[in-house]
């Protein structure tokens, strides 16, 4: 398999010769290009697009950015772009992810965090520094946590039955089968369940009963 070419857009020039010097020791790279300005990096990639490319939030602006991985995906859509921010939120991080990007690291990651997230996005897999992985479950959970069901009247025993065959994951087949009730009648009391729990879905029924200690 044939190395991959790898550019670095990013400042200043003694920090991307140095790491541009460590990643020829890794020999993960046959040839390694440093661009330090928006002129250099779209002559370049006119010239000899690379396989790869990191792309640093000291250059641009956010909106800039998202501008500019969207032009360089739709002319080269074989280089996966990692993008090196400053501590960006979850919200700017989808928006590059959905603008094209394989990688993300914010600027505190190490340089052996960095040569993971190389060695993932050669596996044609996309890849999110622990850091800012750790943002997205935190931004989840409380987002979760807003609209966390809020009982509007109490379960009935059977519902309540129901309730712990859905969180043991039965379908509503199963459910017909155990109490020998009909399929219509499990699909009713599973909407009147919903509805009461002021939940989307079966995730939403589990998530209660854990935090009532319904099951364990």
């Amino acid at each position: 398999m044939m190395k991959p070419r790898l550019t670095i857009f990013d400042e200043p020039m003694l920090y991307t010769e140095g790491l541009s010097r460590l990643l020829t020791q890794s020999k993960i790279f046959s040839t390694i290009d440093i661009c330090n300005s928006l002129e250099t990096l779209s002559q370049h990639l006119k010239e000899e697009p690379p396989e790869m490319l990191v792309m640093s939030s000291n250059m641009l602006m956010l909106t800039e950015i998202c501008k500019l991985v969207e032009s360089i995906i739709s002319q080269h859509k074989n280089t996966k772009i990692i993008v090196i921010g400053s501590s960006y939120d979850v919200i700017d991080m989808r928006k590059l992810f959905n603008k094209g990007i394989k990688g993300y690291l914010d600027k505190d990651c190490t340089y052996d965090e960095f040569l993971k997230s190389i060695n993932v996005l050669l596996l044609n897999e996309i890849y999110i520094c622990d850091h800012a992985k750790e943002k997205m479950m935190n931004f989840i959970s409380s987002e979760q946590e807003k609209q966390s069901p809020h009982i509007k009247e109490p379960l009935t025993r059977r519902e309540m039955e129901i309730l712990k065959l859905i969180c043991d994951g039965c379908s509503s087949k199963d459910i017909s089968e155990k109490l020998f009730i009909s399929i219509n009648t499990v699909e009713t009391h599973r909407k009147r369940i919903l509805l009461k729990l002021n939940a989307k879905n079966s995730v939403g029924i589990v998530k209660y009963a854990i935090e009532n200690h319904i099951i364990d």
